[in-house]
């Protein structure tokens, strides 16, 4: 072995280090080390794995060197084409967590700043506040005496206190506005005895597009919580520049999943009256077919009409939050559960494009010429000359085996696609005041998912992996755009590009919507006009980023990354030896991942100080415990 290697093997147990040698030379940092390494087993049986659980602190590098403090130093986020910069036209990219519900109002005021640094030493530089008006959160954000139509002092207290602790540690916050509000008699709304349900409650999602006395409700929570003056910065939200965005509604659109609520067969009379004249009005106002144009579970001049009335409801409800003062970022809804393209223009309202995407397991060895995964999803989302931001992302049903490959899937495609801002649902929606079982909504002591994060992050924030050489703008004609259902499940061409080159829809410009813009990428493109075209070659079992610098072998299962700072492997490392520029891996375990990264910014071979992850499968030991049985990882690492 040169001086200038290190050799380490995975059946160290029980060190806060990964054992090295020639450690003057690489000092190494075991992430989970003591957690996710122990003696090598054949046995598959997890029960005769290890059995450990995280701490409140983890024995991790402290990552928080990448945030400056506090968030807002370098003023308001602002949307700079398509990119996010700071208010000093510094670069701006995000990779954060939704902290959610229980969370944010039952965790103890002095577990909030130890949760705060605990995020920015996993390098999490954005948090989304979520589910703080959902109905089955008790408290939430509303003063029951009221129903929701006044703002809880308490509740606005803990929110209070997580803004300035996140602040602190120069993490920026994601407010939303609207998630789960369930509308109540004392709210006074129109009409309200044809949507309310059995508990006297009325979910909004749908109405809200065409109902006054619903947006006034709105208009008035939006006015009431931007400008709450936070008593622990002494700033209102509204003028806060660490409040990076702030989202209208949450996965609440008219045209894929809540327009058919206002159909004449859906017992809301008063409510289909209004929704069949607007149809009628607009069919008139642009020569369409009035029954076409009402039928919102079919693609064609219905898309066009419920485009544009999402889009007048997000004027208007803009105009209430510029009148605040807030300045920031606003996005309005989200593209979300299995949305075709047809449902971007009326995101095009506000300052960026928003998703949600889940996936199931296996994503590793998915071929996208036959299925589309969670980053599919993501990249389908990327309107032409608009930032983007994933505010939920995750797999399931937890536990997924290889949940933990997700994070670093999701920053190398963020780094090489040119995405902004990346959130994972979520880090908690239980009360942190001590550890829990995790699941999909809780991931703060999950080790599978936790030893990545920090170095996604790293690797993300950092921009390890280059942009995409080329670009992909898919440009369809109107009729195929509004007219036809073309999704990552229906487009081969959306599925095969993005793991290869940047991908970016076009927005068609049409009479109906004279609002909607097209926008070209400032660098040459090529048009793709045929959504059913495959990018991949015949027979292909890897796909291949055009930079070189990282591949998914989908026959194999296995994912690698190679850049002068990141390296890493992850899925079905076992059966031959991965080798990367300056790491080589051999392994027993048919699915874990390694990473190594410099921390001084040096290119591996150079660095003095060298960031290991490693992790193997993680399973719960029961329905109640944060307790995990922990695959032994075996084998040998040579740097």
């Amino acid at each position: 072995m040169s001086a200038s290697a290190c050799d380490i093997l995975f059946a160290a147990v029980g060190r806060a280090l990964v054992p090295v040698r020639h450690a003057t030379l690489c000092a190494v940092i075991g992430l989970l080390a003591a957690a996710v390494c122990s003696t090598a087993s054949s046995a598959q049986d997890s029960t005769s794995w290890h059995r450990g659980a995280l701490p409140l602190r983890l024995a991790a590098p402290n990552l928080s060197f990448l945030n400056h403090k506090p968030a807002g130093l370098h003023g308001r986020v602002q949307a700079k084409g398509s990119e996010l910069v700071f208010g000093d036209g510094s670069p701006a990219r995000f990779w954060g967590v939704n902290l959610q519900a229980y969370a944010l109002f039952a965790t103890d005021p002095q577990n909030i700043p130890l949760h705060a640094q605990r995020l920015a030493s996993l390098g999490v530089n954005l948090v989304r506040l979520h589910h703080h008006d959902s109905s089955w959160v008790n408290p939430n954000i509303f003063d029951p005496a009221f129903g929701t139509s006044r703002l809880r002092a308490g509740s606005l207290d803990r929110l209070d206190q997580w803004i300035a602790a996140l602040k602190a540690e120069g993490i920026y916050v994601w407010l939303d506005l609207h998630v789960g509000r369930q509308l109540a008699p004392e709210d006074e709304i129109e009409h309200f005895d044809e949507i309310k349900d059995e508990k006297e409650r009325a979910d909004l999602r749908g109405y809200n597009y065409i109902s006054p006395s619903i947006q006034s409700r709105m208009l008035e929570f939006q006015s009431a919580y931007l400008r709450h003056v936070n008593r622990y910065t002494g700033l209102a939200y509204a003028e806060d520049p660490a409040i990076m965005a702030v989202l209208i509604t949450n996965e609440n659109d008219l045209t894929h999943h809540f327009g058919n609520r206002l159909l004449p067969d859906k017992q809301v009379p008063e409510h289909n009256d209004v929704y069949m004249q607007l149809a009628k009005d607009f069919a008139a106002e642009h020569g369409l077919s009035q029954r076409q144009v009402w039928r919102s579970w079919e693609h064609g001049p219905s898309k066009l009409f419920l485009n544009d009335l999402e889009w007048q409801f997000n004027e208007m409800m803009q105009e209430g939050i510029r009148d605040t003062g807030y300045d920031g970022l606003i996005a309005t809804t989200n593209t979300w559960g299995g949305m075709s393209l047809a449902g971007l223009p009326s995101l095009t309202t506000g300052d960026l494009i928003d998703v949600h995407s889940y996936g199931a397991p296996g994503q590793t060895s998915l071929d996208p010429v036959v299925a589309a995964d969670i980053l599919s999803w993501m990249a389908a989302a990327q309107v032409a000359g608009f930032p983007l931001s994933i505010s939920e992302w995750n797999l399931s049903p937890f536990p997924a085996e290889d949940r933990f490959i997700a994070p670093l899937r999701v920053a190398v495609s963020g780094a090489h696609q040119g995405w902004d801002a990346s959130m994972i649902y979520g880090y908690a929606q239980r009360p942190l005041n001590e550890p829990f079982r995790p699941d999909n909504w809780n991931i703060a002591y999950d080790p599978a998912i936790m030893s990545m994060m920090p170095a996604a992050a790293l690797l993300f924030r950092r921009g390890d992996v280059q942009p995409a050489k080329m670009t992909y703008l898919v440009q369809l004609d109107p009729e195929d755009f509004f007219g036809r259902s073309i999704t990552p499940d229906t487009s081969v061409a959306l599925r095969t590009i993005h793991e290869q080159s940047r991908l970016l829809i076009d927005m068609p410009q049409v009479p109906e919507l004279p609002w909607l813009k097209s926008t070209t990428p400032e660098h040459d493109f090529i048009v793709v006009e045929d959504p059913s075209v495959s990018f991949l070659g015949d027979g292909a079992t890897e796909v291949t980023a055009d930079t070189g610098e990282f591949r998914r072998d989908f026959a194999r299962g296995l994912f690698t990354v190679d850049t002068p700072r990141s390296q890493m492997a992850a899925g079905t490392l076992s059966g031959r030896a991965i080798e990367l520029s300056n790491i080589d891996v051999v392994a027993d375990n048919s699915l874990a991942a390694v990473a190594v990264q410099s921390l001084d910014d040096h290119p591996i071979g150079l660095s003095r100080e060298i960031l290991i992850s490693l992790t193997a499968r993680a399973v719960p030991v029961d329905d109640t415990a944060p307790t995990f049985f922990l695959e032994p990882l075996s084998g040998t690492l040579r740097i």
